[in-house]
């Protein structure tokens, strides 16, 4: 836990002294919620889905949804392919851009599955693939 305190300082510390383009360049992470996926062989994989706005007062609070379905890599192995789609609904008058990623840690540490762009009150699908069967 605590490192986990000192890894998000860190990270907020170095996105506000990175040099940045002219317009938007703060983010911040809403809402990282945990979504367990079920595997078509039963595994449960934990992966994170952290929605990702320029201003504080855009509540991108995710609703999620998944299909998981079992694909083959090139040497015959079992994976699992996911499409996960990310609803975040419009704020109170005006639809705001997001960010969208999934990832294996907490506020897009470990590995990014897959991330995209999107805006609210439009549903974004990410599609990746689990090494897990």
């Amino acid at each position: 836990m605590k490192r986990a305190l000192v890894a998000a300082a860190l990270a907020a510390g170095l996105m506000l002294v990175s040099p940045a383009s002219a317009g938007a360049w703060a983010t911040y992470c809403d809402w990282d919620p945990i979504v367990l996926v079920v595997t078509p062989s039963g595994h449960v994989v934990p992966v994170y889905d952290s929605v990702w706005t320029s201003s504080l007062l855009d509540l991108g609070l995710p609703l999620e949804s998944y299909t998981a379905t079992r694909v083959y890599d090139r040497a015959g192995r079992p994976e699992t392919q996911v499409d996960m789609e990310i609803y975040v609904p419009t704020g109170l008058l005006f639809r705001y851009q997001v960010h969208d990623m999934v990832t294996s840690g907490l506020l897009g540490t470990g590995s990014v599955y897959a991330q995209g762009n999107g805006t609210s009150g439009a549903p974004v699908h990410l599609r990746f693939v689990l090494p897990i069967s």
